[in-house]
């Protein structure tokens, strides 16, 4: 929503409450795209959005879909010191003796994290936020001590947006304690936070949100068309996403070779990167499509931020995922826009998709079958054009913005509530200046 189509503050109403979100994604990738969408929906007269981001590139896409209304500053998220070379190493030798000494020097290296890592990153945000009144935070990326941490000094509730499984282990399970509230994207992730012992009243499911006026069927992508020499009557499926093993693109690409060997006029699209800037996956897959003989029918995008006009070049979108999807973002994409989905039958899809109503699920890891189910929306066009249909008004009814921003605002509503805030006088309530963080 652009800033002139948001609610203007009510006359004489309270100010609104300052609510300090926290995303701390690995790359520019769904969370991103999903708070965006929230923060263009969220009732501003009601709650005064800050935003701290870990990546330049973050901050730009959000000022580019938001404007400069919102407060956005970036605060470098380090990762734990078992990341670096050398404790890589230390941890790698000590995995060949009994479990008891590798145990001690994770639990050291943890330990050291909290000095090391931790508490600088907190005092970072702690300083950006002092003189900004902060009644709320919501942590974009599910459970962090360090939020918990920041939102204990703060004194204010801490709502966790949960996108995946925690690792369940004695300490997440008493870090999860201090949480007022999750969002879980998924059943399935809600089945996980059951698992860590969060009681159900907790979590609320909320479906991430689709920019239904961004995603949608009448996205012009000539331009793409040109760019990657498609022709009119070229049939393309393709598969969206970040380049991640589990997210299955070798299986993408053996079931190409089936699919691009019975249908001559077909191509192939892998749509995304490797998150980390690396490149060993990307060769690695580029290297397989080569093994398979499709390298010449098979096109690797790249880092692009035209998802919306790539998505609208397939006659199929494809999920391909072999470890459960908590959600599956790209399925609600390839949706809203009307495209016929294949998806892996693992976590997400199966709540998203409805099988031979709104796109076909199928067995994670099999690119037979895979492949079958793809052959056969290119070439029945009737069947691809009423899953099509389908999907896309199954999209607006479950994923558009303003109704996720509505569900969101009523937890915050609760969580505020039970944490007893009271509304301050506008006179207290002034637009939060953050200080800038070094």
């Amino acid at each position: 929503m652009s800033a002139s189509r948001r609610r203007p503050a009510r006359p004489g109403a309270a100010g609104p409450r300052n609510v300090l979100f926290i995303e701390n994604s690995i790359g520019l990738s769904g969370s991103t795209m999903s708070l965006s969408t929230l923060l263009g929906e969220l009732d501003r007269s009601r709650y005064a959005p800050q935003v701290v981001v870990s990546l330049a590139n973050q901050k730009d896409y959000l000022e580019q879909a938001l404007g400069p209304s919102i407060p956005i500053s970036v605060v470098p998220w380090r990762n734990s010191l078992k990341s670096t070379p050398v404790v890589r190493r230390l941890l790698d030798g000590t995995a060949r003796y009994p479990r008891l000494p590798h145990r001690i020097v994770t639990g050291a290296v943890a330990a050291l994290d909290v000095p090391a890592i931790i508490l600088p990153y907190v005092c970072r945000l702690h300083h950006l936020v002092r003189g900004c009144r902060i009644d709320l935070i919501q942590h974009n990326n599910g459970l962090s001590l360090r939020a918990v941490l920041l939102a204990k000094w703060l004194g204010v509730p801490l709502i966790a947006y949960q996108r995946g499984n925690e690792w369940n282990s004695p300490t997440v399970r008493y870090i999860s304690r201090f949480v007022d509230a999750y969002v879980a994207n998924s059943e399935a992730t809600k089945q996980d936070l059951l698992g860590l012992g969060i009681p159900s009243g907790h979590i609320k499911v909320i479906y991430p949100p689709i920019d239904l006026r961004r995603f949608h069927p009448a996205v012009d992508a000539s331009r793409q068309r040109r760019e990657f020499g498609l022709a009119d009557g070229d049939l393309t499926f393709g598969i969206p996403g970040t380049l991640l093993e589990w997210k299955g693109h070798d299986v993408f690409l053996r079931a190409a070779r089936l699919v691009l060997e019975a249908l001559p006029a077909a191509k192939a699209i892998v749509i995304g990167e490797v998150p980390d800037g690396s490149t060993g996956y990307r060769d690695e897959l580029i290297g397989l499509a080569r093994q398979l003989g499709i390298e010449h029918r098979t096109v690797f995008t790249g880092f692009r931020k035209d998802i919306p006009e790539l998505i609208q070049l397939l006659d199929v979108v494809v999920h391909a995922s072999v470890k459960a999807e908590p959600f599956g973002r790209v399925i609600a994409e390839g949706m809203a826009m009307g495209k016929p989905v294949v998806a892996s039958m693992l976590g997400g899809p199966l709540e998203i998709l409805q099988d031979g109503e709104t796109g076909f699920l199928v067995p994670s890891g099999d690119p037979e079958k895979l492949a079958r189910r793809i052959i056969e929306l290119l070439t029945t066009r009737p069947l691809a054009q009423r899953l099509g249909n389908n999907a896309r008004a199954q999209a607006a009814a479950r994923f558009s913005g303003a109704a996720h921003a509505r569900l969101v605002e009523q937890v915050y509503e609760d969580v505020l509530t039970a944490h007893g805030a009271r509304t301050r006088p506008v006179s207290e309530r002034a637009a939060c200046q953050p200080h800038e963080s070094r």
